[in-house]
């Protein structure tokens, strides 16, 4: 199974918070290293360039946010297992662009749950993984499993779309 749900969650602070802050442009580690990321935007919360699996980094981004991620981190407990958050990110995939189809490169995805849960999206966002599609609604929390599997995007409407990713590792 690629995509496992988990919970619906209130993500209306996440959005009010986002669209305060203008610092889309201000990192651009994804969309510069990784060529199927080039149409995309990224605000690094936890997140560390080597994708090391203990003592994450903890950005200045974090912050703003930390309250909506403890709360996200109680609901992973009860419903993935006890662990902790070591990548979380926020993307952002501009309007009429998509991420092609590619396999994440590496062991990170071995060794954690990922789950992204959209903030901003619509009808026209396809997510695909094999031959499974999705249209992830806002809100709702799935764990991916994309884990050396062919996997892509389609913003098909006007607007960008916003994901937050987040890796959790069990202990």
């Amino acid at each position: 199974m690629n995509f496992n749900y988990i919970d619906k969650l209130d993500v209306a602070g996440f959005a009010d918070k986002i669209k305060k802050i203008n610092i889309w442009d201000n990192y651009k580690f994804r969309q510069e290293t990784y060529e199927a990321h080039q149409y995309t935007k990224t605000i690094p919360l936890v997140f560390d360039e080597d994708f090391r699996h203990t003592n994450p980094t903890y950005h200045k981004t974090y912050f703003l946010f930390e309250k909506e991620l403890k709360d996200i981190e109680n609901i992973f407990i009860k419903k993935l297992g006890d662990g902790y958050t070591i990548r979380a990110i926020l993307v952002s995939l501009l309007a009429n662009k998509s991420i092609p189809e590619h396999i994440d490169g590496g062991d990170s995805l071995h060794f954690c749950k990922r789950v992204h849960i959209p903030i901003t999206t619509n009808d026209k966002v396809f997510f695909k993984v094999g031959e499974e599609i999705k249209n992830i609604k806002t809100g709702e929390m799935w764990e991916i499993n994309n884990s050396n599997k062919t996997h892509s995007v389609k913003n098909l409407s006007e607007k960008d779309r916003v994901h937050l990713i987040i890796d959790w590792v069990l202990k």
